[in-house]
């Protein structure tokens, strides 16, 4: 028997398949029509799979960069009681988490071991359409893109030197937070410590430009110059370092 949604997918020729977005997850959440939106407006292979396991069978190269594997929520305990396999899959391409309580990406965010495995995007699935896009669009480009509630989170344990935690049977490894600025941040210039700042609220290069009277052209050469200092790919990445080593003191410093 014929699988419509293959079917759906065949006949649109404008997605070339060296760049594909792969939903894992049930088709009550990703329906032929959601799947041929992509398509269209993105110009890319557009997939659904109902675990991870379906995936790895279509024989895919692991090492195709222009991928993008995007995981639902009702897949977080197999995602982490098994990361190595989702990463194994998503290859050198993106992985991310599609979530529509904010508590299940939470849970993800605190228990996901981002030096094992890397960074993980966020793929909010109850905002407007367009803001849904555009942080797809994000995705495709490998910035990952972090809710501003979970840099709350992260920003209120410190402060509290406490976890953020989403219940009180979570199993939590607590957030430790430090006096002084961690090595790596302290060798930033006040300038550079500004503008991750407000980086790490979501702030563009133009609003940013603005805040702190330089031209966008001197904003991204600083944040050239951060990640390169921290060692990080991208800008998301850059706001979690933030999040996770910049102290109390820190801060102030920075807004100052």
């Amino acid at each position: 028997m014929s699988n419509p949604l293959q079917d759906s997918v065949a006949r649109i020729d404008v997605c070339p398949e060296e760049f594909s977005i792969n939903f894992i997850g049930k088709e009550l959440f990703y329906s032929n029509q959601t799947l041929q939106s992509v398509q269209i407006g993105f110009g890319v292979a557009a997939h659904r799979y109902e675990d991870i396991a379906d995936l790895k069978s279509t024989g895919a190269p692991a090492s195709l960069a222009g991928k993008v594997v995007v995981v639902d929520q009702i897949m977080l305990d197999d995602l982490l009681a098994r990361p190595d396999v989702y990463t194994e899959a998503a290859g050198d391409g993106c992985l991310a988490f599609a979530y529509r309580k904010e508590d299940s990406a939470r849970v993800l965010f605190e228990h996901w071991d981002r030096k094992q495995f890397g960074y993980i995007g966020y793929l909010p699935m109850n905002v407007a359409p367009d803001v849904w896009r555009s942080i797809l669009r994000l995705l495709m480009h490998e910035e990952l893109y972090l809710p501003s509630f979970l840099a709350d989170c992260v920003s209120a344990a410190q402060n509290q030197n406490k976890p953020c935690l989403v219940s009180d049977t979570t199993v939590q490894k607590p957030l430790k937070a430090t006096k002084a600025p961690h090595p790596i941040f302290s060798k930033l210039t006040r300038r550079e410590k500004q503008v991750l700042h407000l980086v790490s609220r979501g702030q563009s290069n133009k609003i940013i430009a603005s805040n702190l009277g330089i031209t966008e052209h001197t904003v991204k050469l600083h944040m050239h110059n951060v990640v390169g200092k921290i060692g990080v790919s991208n800008r998301t990445a850059a706001a979690q370092f933030y999040f996770e080593v910049a102290s109390e003191e820190a801060l102030g410093q920075a807004v100052d």
